[in-house]
């Protein structure tokens, strides 16, 4: 009678489960070119169309020349998504610091008017009820030579332009410099005018340096 051993397993290793097989079709590989991601099983690359991509696991397997540029153009992309998230979020960042952007009220300016013999130059933008403009006028050429200065809310200096009676909403006599404190009494688009009251026939042309300020509910002291 012959008697077999039978051998005892090693307690040390235990039997694969499963095994390693190759890659699943569906893991996403990365293009060798371009550095993009490729579907498991792609032919080439959906984005550059160079001819297979590689599995995953595969790019250590590249030639050393092919692999430092693809580890460069990752790092390229990668970069420029970081720079893009950081100038996306300083626009924004910007935005939310400087809040919504804002624009000079035409009532608000300093600087000479040049009003012709004869005719008259103007101001417009509207006004809100019970908001001011104040500021001051004077005429620098020629010296000594009176203006004349009136409001006119939008009806009236439609009349007024075509010579057509009418009054305004507030004026100033005839002088060479005085100062301005108008309250609006409604809303509307209001006109500041300057008139030359020498005819057009004198040839007298007026310079007026007009300093005016729109102010938003305040007290005039």
């Amino acid at each position: 009678m012959v008697r077999t051993t039978r051998e005892k397993p090693n307690p040390g290793f235990a039997p694969p489960v499963g095994g390693v097989g190759p890659p699943s079709p569906s893991a996403w590989g990365t293009c060798a070119l371009c550095g993009d991601a490729a579907p498991g099983g792609a032919t080439e690359c959906p984005t550059c169309g160079h001819p297979r991509p590689v599995g995953p696991g595969g790019i250590a397997e590249l030639p050393t020349r092919t692999r430092r540029r693809l580890r460069l153009v990752q790092t390229l992309r990668a970069l420029g998504v970081v720079a893009l998230v950081v100038g996306v979020s300083y626009v924004l960042l910007g935005a939310v610091l400087t809040g919504p952007p804002s624009y000079p009220d035409p009532l608000t300016r300093a600087g000479v008017i040049h009003v012709p013999a004869g005719n008259f130059s103007y101001l417009m933008g509207s006004i809100t009820g019970e908001d001011y403009i104040v500021g001051n006028y004077s005429v620098v050429a020629p010296a000594q030579a009176n203006v004349t200065f009136q409001v006119f809310n939008q009806s009236q200096f439609v009349a007024f332009v075509h010579h057509q009676p009418t009054r305004s909403v507030w004026s100033v006599a005839p002088v060479s410099n005085a100062r301005i404190v108008f309250a609006a009494p409604y809303t509307d688009t209001f006109y500041l005018v300057w008139e030359n009251p020498y005819p057009a026939s004198s040839g007298v042309a007026l310079n007026v340096y007009a300093s005016t300020t729109y102010q938003s509910n305040v007290v005039i002291g």
